[in-house]
């Protein structure tokens, strides 16, 4: 069972006992407090009618036409009245009065005889005592509904006690007030439950969905992973900081091994070799040999050196993925300085360099990586650029506030296979007229570099028909960044040529 219904389930539960507590507690004190205002109520008449029939006691008048005819055209007054919801039209009353030793002398319903002894009910007898007199009678057996409350009041003349009346009302006439409360209630009780079954639906939604949250910042322990914050959940977040801890701890962790394997594993081959032409070299060998020998552990070391410093860059890379230095710089100029620094070796291998580019474009960028990028770019395509090939450089304006910088080397195509894998950390080809393969780590960077800066790089096999600078019919690998820029063009786009 999910945690949403279980915290809908207990939220539903506690509202139904609630209820019946409720109701429970209705039923034990309004019906009950009902009744004590209608006792409070005929006490209130009982004593009034008492003073007011005093006369009549004492003259014998209660057992004569005209006495009876007074109280049946006061009970049979018609109200008219609105009560509370209720149309209240008749009296719903019944008088009797006994004489002082609690013998009946009337009784408006003619329900008591005269002559008849009252004296033994409990609202004459405790009258007569000089005690408040109440009794409450069921006219019919075992229905608590059809209960009579008589309240009695002593009569007096001339301080002399010199009878009773009592005054008897239904409970069944404040029922349907009783049974309005009740339906009231229950209406009522019925739209809280709907509407706090509804707050516990989202309560206990908000609660399963900010705990998958938190489960998918935990499952998916990835670095670039927002940590979930919620509002007024202090715990949540505290679940959340735990786990963004212990996650830093595990990658912290993972890292170590990940690249203490890739490094030994990479070492491993150069160290071999170095070790090999090392053993060879404590042979007796032509001096020829020897120099060759020793030129192979220089190149070695060279490598390993390479490897070493390529390892420690994207170290770096990726534990300051958050921590790029971003300011104006002017790509022109880092291009052409890039392209300077490559000099030697372009010339070395009499590569052709065209470049084609936009003058003062200045773009917001960390400019130490964004070289790292660049001259790893350079650096690639000039190791798969054959004697004497073409190199084109460029950089255009695009629309919105672009630019593109394309790199074009002519030579071989990249396999099918590899296009997909060549950003891969620790993937590489072999060089044009060598086994030797690089350490993999160069275009890793770039496309780190270029992802942090959230621009979008491509490589793709070209036949460089579109290009120019270049005679068509050359194939060779084109590389696209598509960079954001704030550029002016305040003189023409130069072109220069590098032998």
């Amino acid at each position: 069972m999910s945690i949403f219904i279980r915290i809908w389930f207990f939220f539903g539960l506690v509202i139904l006992l609630g209820l019946w507590f409720m109701s429970s507690a209705f039923n034990q004190q309004v019906k009950p407090n009902v009744r004590q205002v209608v006792e409070d109520t005929l006490a209130e008449n009982a004593n009034i009618i008492a003073m007011l029939v005093a006369e009549d006691v004492y003259e014998n008048k209660v057992s004569t036409p005209e006495f009876n005819d007074k109280i049946q055209n006061a009970l049979n007054r018609k109200l008219n009245a609105s009560m509370w919801q209720q149309d209240k039209q008749n009296i719903n009353q019944q008088i009797y009065i006994t004489n002082a030793e609690g013998i009946v002398i009337y009784d408006s319903q003619g329900l008591a005889s005269t002559g008849q002894d009252y004296s033994r009910w409990n609202d004459i007898y405790l009258t007569l005592q000089g005690k408040y007199g109440v009794r409450s009678t069921r006219a019919q057996y075992k229905d608590p509904d059809s209960s009579i409350m008589y309240v009695a009041a002593p009569i007096f003349h001339q301080q002399q006690l010199i009878g009773v009346v009592s005054i008897g009302k239904p409970n069944s006439s404040v029922q349907p007030y009783i049974q309005r409360a009740e339906d009231k209630l229950i209406r009522q009780a019925l739209w809280i439950s709907l509407l706090s079954l509804f707050l516990a639906s989202l309560v206990a939604y908000w609660l399963k969905h900010s705990i998958d949250r938190v489960r998918k910042y935990a499952q998916a322990l990835a670095p670039v992973n927002q940590a979930p914050h919620f509002r007024s959940a202090r715990e949540l977040n505290l679940v959340t900081q735990a786990v963004e801890t212990m996650r830093e701890k595990l990658e912290d962790r993972a890292y170590v091994e990940h690249y203490v394997n890739a490094l030994t594993h990479e070492l491993k081959s150069p160290l071999t070799a170095i070790q090999a032409s090392a053993e060879l070299l404590r042979e007796d060998l032509p001096l020829d040999d020897q120099q060759q020998f020793a030129s192979h552990i220089h190149a070695q070391s060279q490598r390993l050196q390479t490897l070493i410093d390529r390892m420690l860059l994207l170290t770096r890379l990726e534990k300051s993925r958050h921590q790029i230095d971003i300011q104006s710089i002017n790509l022109s100029t880092l291009i052409e300085q890039v392209i300077q620094q490559k000099y030697s070796q372009i010339h070395q291998k009499n590569i052709c360099c065209h470049t084609d580019i936009l003058p003062d474009c200045f773009i917001q960028a960390d400019r130490f990586w964004l070289h790292q990028a660049l001259s790893n770019l350079v650096d690639n395509a000039l190791d798969f650029s054959a004697e004497s090939a073409k190199l084109s450089i460029q950089l255009h304006p695009d629309q919105k506030n672009h630019v593109h910088i394309h790199i074009f080397n002519e030579g071989e195509w990249i396999p099918e296979f590899a296009l997909q894998q060549v950003f891969d950390t620790y993937f590489s080809l072999p060089r044009p007229g060598s086994r030797q393969r690089s350490s993999g780590i160069g275009l890793s960077i770039v496309r780190q570099v270029i992802e942090q800066h959230h621009a979008a790089i491509n490589i793709e096999n070209l036949q460089a028909n579109s290009l120019p600078a270049i005679a068509p019919h050359h194939q060779g690998v084109s590389v696209s960044i598509r960079l954001h820029c704030n550029f002016t063009q305040s003189s023409p786009v130069f072109q220069k040529q590098l032998k």
